[in-house]
């Protein structure tokens, strides 16, 4: 075996040793939380924990679709994100509902693993928010642009309060999707214009 072989292979044991430390973290975090909700005696601290888990056991699915995609192009993020609204529709949705949580997208959506996995963080965080916050089903629209993502997530509640602002008034998905945003040269917004609920994300690419 020559030299870079060697290279390549020692890296590629060590993501498989990063991504195998990552998800049985995450997985410990997760069935501990579920401990403390099973101990609580206040509904309220249960549903708090229950979000909880339902993000880390997104994020846990998140990390398993990057790390089986080969280095650069997602080949079929459509399939992705398919996964990811049953996965959150289960995770967030009590059975016993009939709201629905669905995410829709542009036919073509070339993202490399990191922009997926930034694209993933921000639609697991808004469509917590909408499902907490909000009555009725949740869209999220995926489309895809020159240099950009945008991200539109519409509920069927009353919308924001007028004195409502981000990121001053946000709690943490909220703020944790701006910040992804920015980083990405992006923004977060509220579109006041329409009656019910709707956020926009933008998430710029190749950065």
């Amino acid at each position: 075996m020559s030299p870079p072989d060697d290279a390549s292979t020692l890296h590629e044991l060590r993501l498989r040793e990063l991504h195998h430390r990552m998800r049985n973290g995450l997985h410990l975090l997760s069935s501990a939380l579920q401990v403390q909700a099973r101990r609580s005696g206040n509904e309220d601290v249960r549903r708090e924990f229950g979000v909880a888990v339902s993000r880390i056991e997104s994020l846990v699915r998140l990390h398993d679709h990057a790390y089986r995609q080969e280095p650069g192009v997602v080949p079929d993020a459509s399939a992705y994100l398919a996964d990811l609204a049953q996965h959150l529709q289960s995770a967030l949705i009590d059975p016993r509902s009939n709201r629905l949580v669905a995410i829709t997208s542009s036919d073509e959506l070339p993202l490399d693993s990191d922009a997926a996995m930034s694209l993933g963080s921000v639609l697991i965080e808004l469509a917590t928010n909408a499902v907490k916050y909000s009555a009725g089903n949740v869209h999220l629209d995926v489309e895809y642009g020159p240099g950009l993502v945008t991200v539109t997530v519409e509920d069927e509640g009353v919308g924001f309060p007028p004195e409502f602002e981000l990121p001053a008034d946000a709690g943490f998905g909220l703020r944790l999707v701006g910040r992804i945003c920015e980083q990405h040269g992006g923004t977060l917004a509220i579109d006041r214009s329409v009656a019910f609920g709707r956020i926009i994300a933008v998430i710029g690419l190749g950065r």
